[in-house]
């Protein structure tokens, strides 16, 4: 730890009071907040870097010098810190690596709700990059897929270049209709979309990708590979929730959650996500401050009151209330499964080592030969709780095959990263053989005790002839709202009493999350998905497994003789 002059260091002052404040609790942080506040403070016991406080105050005492350009009457005629984002930029601007000189931090992920100033943090990042930090051929990016969505930034730099004389002034920076340029160091900034043509020659100091939900792969990637190119780069992404979990937007979001929590250790990489923690009242104060930084400043408590309110009564509203005013990912907001239940459900330690010899069900969900098949395979533990009484523990495990042209196809991040963990099997060629697909099941049931294989007459009458050829016990389990309500609204009691185990694939939760409901006047439900290209077919194999279970507890001897039988 060092210390501190509060008079020498007022705003770096501020932001090491806020990250004790949140560590201690005086502050309402989520979990992802209180982590990076706590790795800002473990980091003073990293022999390998060193906080520089006067490369942190200089960032924010400059910074603060730009007006306002948008919004209410401020308190200010000038832009004034809130302690959170001293704490964020002094994080980003501070820290030095000492075995190279240069900034520590080459990628800083910001993410939170609409409303908190995105906009103008990433402005003053631009204009600090072209001119106040001895600039040396600074090139810098506002990008986006969409050239009127990557002007956003640069724009709002332009106004804020503009609205400060003194800048221009003394830096000698000039402001033109697409760019900003600074010629004493040949330094420049400048709109990028998808369809530019410099993309590839990209040199970047600075990147500044706003609401990085809606970028394409392609562009994140372009980018990323620029910047690699100088040693004291920085891409700085800041953001909001989105509506696919397909994107790079939230490849990048889950990446920081486990960086802010430690789960993953990189040393580069800067996080602070504000959200909300899975126990809290989505319309609670406390919980809207927890996810909003600036609520009360330039986000209006009577304004968010009103939409709490509507969306209370309003279901087709409280979707877009949780992701861009709680910052929760879309996913999140319209699954069926609680899916904050369903991490604590996971346990590395659930292998298919771990239940060999044991007895299941199993399903199978052959879909088209040119998308994602799946099949499933269910357990149930019996055990006793500490007073006596007789429980079961469900454990499922699953195997997910896709052809390897689909991978490339579908330009779906999370598919990519799933088949590099082995979470996904890829199939050589453009279809899925189903001769793979039996002998892959066959392999994976010979040490196990198998009651009964499901699978769907509409697509596999075939595989389940060859099956029942083979001696297994081959059901048809047609897709219905009578066969799926009762293990849906199972599972769903499994996941919340903690009475169910997975091996947490992204995969499956990725699926888990795509399941919506169905719902009938009589309260049935049915597994469905909002786009096709969101799957749930492992989910399926899943919901056909467990409804074996449960038919097997309303009628022990429901699979005594053999043969193919309807559920």
């Amino acid at each position: 730890m060092i210390d501190i002059d509060p008079l020498d260091y007022p705003f770096v002052t501020d932001g090491h009071i806020y990250a004790t404040q949140v560590v201690s609790g005086e502050i309402p942080a989520c979990k992802f907040v209180i982590g990076a506040c706590k790795r800002y403070f473990k980091d003073f016991n990293n022999p390998t870097f060193y906080f520089d406080l006067n490369k942190a105050e200089r960032y924010l005492r400059l910074t603060q010098k730009f007006k306002h350009v948008k919004g209410k009457n401020w308190k200010t005629e000038n832009i004034t810190y809130e302690p959170w984002q001293c704490f964020a930029f002094m994080n980003i601007a501070g820290w030095v690596d000492i075995r190279t000189g240069e900034r520590r931090f080459r990628v800083a992920h910001l993410e939170f709700p609409r409303g908190n100033g995105k906009s103008l943090l990433a402005s003053q990042a631009v204009l600090y990059f072209l001119a106040l930090d001895n600039p040396k051929g600074n090139e810098i990016s506002c990008a986006a897929t969409k050239t009127d969505q990557a002007r956003i930034v640069l724009d709002s730099s332009r106004a804020m270049a503009k609205a400060c004389p003194k800048y221009l002034e003394s830096t000698g920076v000039e402001v033109l209709a697409h760019k900003i340029i600074h010629d004493r160091s040949n330094s420049f900034v400048r709109a990028l979309s998808s369809d530019d043509k410099s993309l590839d020659g990209l040199n970047d100091i600075l990147c500044v990708i706003d609401e990085l939900h809606a970028v394409s792969t392609e562009l994140f990637e372009v980018i990323s590979s620029g910047l690699s190119k100088r040693n004291d780069s920085l891409l700085l992404t800041i953001t909001t929730a989105g509506r696919s979990v397909e994107s790079i937007g939230y490849s990048q979001s889950s990446y920081a959650k486990k960086v802010a929590m430690g789960e993953h250790l990189d040393e580069q990489f800067f996080s602070l996500v504000y959200t909300v923690d899975e126990t809290d009242n989505i319309h609670s104060e406390r919980t809207w401050r927890k996810a909003n930084p600036n609520y009360g400043v330039s986000v209006d408590p009577i304004t968010f009151h009103a939409k709490s309110e509507k969306a209370k009564i309003t279901p087709s509203d409280l979707p877009n209330f949780k992701t861009k005013h709680l910052n929760i990912w879309v996913s999140e907001a319209n699954a069926y499964f609680d899916l904050a239940k369903w991490d604590k459900c996971a346990n590395e330690e659930l292998t298919w080592e771990s239940v060999s010899g044991l007895r299941c069900f199993a399903a199978v969900d052959l879909s088209s030969k040119v998308d994602l098949t799946s099949m499933g395979f269910l357990f149930r533990i019996p055990y006793k709780t500490a007073l006596g009484a007789d429980k079961f523990k469900y454990k499922f495990l699953e195997k997910s095959f896709i052809p390897e042209v689909r991978i490339e196809e579908s330009n779906n991040v999370l598919l990519a990263n799933c088949l590099g963990s082995g979470h996904l099997i890829a199939t050589k060629g453009e279809a899925i053989s189903y001769d793979t697909i039996e002998k892959e099941f066959i392999a994976s049931v010979k040490p196990l005790k198998l009651n009964s294989v499901f699978y769907d007459p509409w697509n596999a009458t075939q595989f389940g002839q060859i099956l029942v050829a083979k001696k297994f016990d081959a059901q048809e389990f047609r897709m219905t709202t009578a066969n799926f309500s009762e293990p849906m609204k199972t599972l769903d009691a499994l996941i919340r009493e903690g009475e169910f185990e997975h091996n947490g694939s992204p995969l499956l939760r990725w699926c888990v999350g795509n399941v919506v409901a169905k719902e009938d006047a009589n309260g049935n439900v049915f597994p469905r998905k909002t786009h096709e290209k969101l799957k749930i077919d492992p989910v399926i194999t899943l919901l056909m497994c467990l409804a074996g279970w449960v038919k097997e507890e309303d009628n022990k001897s429901v699979y005594s003789s053999r043969g193919i039988r309807t559920i």
